[in-house]
């Protein structure tokens, strides 16, 4: 019987994305339609889960941030703003009051930030590992949408920050681009962007897919804190991965990094070679 490792992470939800026959599928929020004229709902879900994304002895206040900053990193990718949050915890029978209050300050701080507001949620009771999860709405107005599949040959690709800081402890304590998104769209015509959040390589190899064009990555560009590798492949940055058209590159350079242009030849190219190299996957396909 074929299991989960079999596929890989990125297999599964394109199976489930056939299953379901859902256009909105694919990108890091999924894109719906809403009453007032011009305007787009966003809706994402991301958990955390202890063992996973956070240890036994991680600060509480900690978890909730990065649970909540996951989700709005995600709004951040489509050119958007949060609104409304609800959140699900797991928790042991055990767990002090305490723990749960901080949990809630972490997310709320960063929350309240962008003006995102948690109304309401669920608890239950589990025997082992932890987790959070939180489903939020955001809102963005229809020119300002940003997909990952709309990256042209002869783009220049930027990212707005340095990679492979997770091991430092930056996956606990980073703070979404939301801002600088917004910013973005408002003064660029983004043609596509998502969040860093399983590494650079992985990363690349998504918006090559959705975009049906290939990348070239200049290695010695790449902003990172500590080795290539690590900016390649570890994950949980959180930075904004976009391109846009190459007469806007130098408006942006020196605000944000630019790391390699979009190329018509399909893939995912480090230094002019093929990079087969990906980021983290919760479910590695077997070798």
């Amino acid at each position: 019987m074929k299991t989960i490792s079999d596929i890989g992470e990125f297999g599964l939800i394109a199976q489930l994305r056939r299953q379901l026959h859902s256009r909105y599928i694919g990108d890091d929020c999924a894109v719906l339609p809403r009453s007032k004229p011009g305007q787009r709902l966003l809706y994402t879900c991301d958990p955390v889960v202890e063992g996973v994304h956070f240890l036994p002895a991680t600060p509480a206040r900690q978890v909730g941030w990065k649970a909540m900053a996951r989700n709005l990193s995600d709004i951040a990718a489509m050119g958007g703003q949060p609104r409304w949050a609800v959140v699900s915890l797991g928790l042991r029978a055990s767990t002090p009051l305490r723990y749960v209050h901080d949990l809630y300050a972490g997310m709320t701080a960063v929350a309240r930030k962008f003006g995102c507001e948690i109304v309401g949620g669920d608890t239950t009771h589990v025997r082992r590992e932890q987790f959070v999860v939180i489903a939020l709405i955001g809102e963005v107005e229809r020119s300002r949408l940003t997909l990952r599949s709309g990256a042209k040959p002869g783009d220049r690709i930027f990212v707005t920050g340095k990679l492979g800081g997770a091991r430092n402890g930056k996956h606990l304590r980073f703070t979404p681009r939301i801002r600088e998104a917004r910013w973005l769209t408002e003064h660029f015509r983004i043609h596509a962007m998502l969040d860093i959040s399983d590494g650079l390589a992985s990363d690349l190899h998504r918006l090559v897919e959705a975009s049906h064009v290939g990348v070239d990555i200049v290695s010695r560009q790449v902003p990172r804190t500590g080795s290539l590798r690590a900016a390649l492949t570890d994950g949980e940055d959180y930075e904004l991965l976009f391109t846009v058209n190459a007469r806007d590159a130098g408006k942006l350079r020196g605000i944000f990094f630019e790391i390699g242009s979009v190329i018509k030849k399909p893939g995912v190219f480090l230094d002019g070679q093929p990079l087969t190299e990906g980021g983290y996957d919760h479910f590695p396909k077997r070798r």
